[in-house]
């Protein structure tokens, strides 16, 4: 079984930064696989943490990626960054998405939540998805 932890990322990396409608959204294609850069305008969108999981088998190797994707926003409302979410959960859920090394890829939004940060403006939006890699 392959680990295809940073593989996977950057297929993730590569979907996102490849949408068109995901870039009308954000603009200048500000998707970032750490902290964003001082001073980036909002809003933007940062790969997040990542946990994994053995599902495999006897005859086939798998695992879980469960993996977070961050929405940064300071439109003031929801509108912004309810928008963003719901592109990345169009580009994600019952997805399947090709990652080198692995002979099936699936997606699937697990949850989304949204918050607003301690300064009262920033709003932080969490999209959660379970990626089931396996090789056969």
């Amino acid at each position: 079984m392959g680990f295809h932890s940073f593989d996977l990322q950057s297929a993730i990396y590569s979907t996102l930064s490849g949408d068109s409608t995901l870039d009308g959204l954000v603009g200048n294609n500000k998707i970032f696989d750490s902290v964003a850069p001082q001073d980036t305008a909002y809003p933007y969108v940062v790969i997040g943490l990542e946990t994994t999981r053995d599902v495999g088998t006897k005859t086939l190797d798998g695992k879980v990626y469960n993996l977070s994707l961050d929405v940064w926003s300071q439109y003031r409302g929801q509108k912004e960054i309810k928008e963003i979410m719901e592109r990345l959960h169009n580009l994600f859920n019952n997805a399947t998405i090709s990652v080198s090394g692995a002979s099936s890829v699936m997606s699937y939004v697990l949850s989304t939540s949204t918050f607003v940060e301690v300064d009262g403006i920033t709003r932080h939006g969490i999209v959660n998805i379970d990626f089931t890699v396996y090789d056969t």
